[in-house]
């Protein structure tokens, strides 16, 4: 299921909004086409992407991020016999 579409995810997605910040404007191959150019980031403060790209390499960038968070809140926490799977050995 897609992260925008996961009612689990709602408050993290209110948390993490993605950020532009526009660096400038180039031309593309195209005559007379331009496209701006941003460095990225994340509301959250935990997800950064400094390289200058174009919206839509840093959407998809920004994807991922939602998406190993989407993965992080499904994935259960190890309960206490799963954090060591020795006993205790005596001295």
């Amino acid at each position: 299921m897609h992260y925008t579409d996961d009612p689990l995810m709602n408050t993290t997605r209110r948390n993490h909004q993605l950020i532009l910040e526009p660096i400038t404007t180039t031309t593309t191959t195209l005559p007379g086409t331009r496209t701006d150019l941003y460095r990225a980031g994340c509301t959250a403060g935990d997800w950064i992407d400094p390289r200058t790209y174009d919206y839509n390499a840093h959407a998809e960038s920004f994807d991922q991020h939602m998406t190993e968070l989407q993965e992080q809140l499904h994935t259960p926490e190890p309960g206490p016999a799963e954090h060591d799977s020795r006993p205790d050995e005596e001295a």
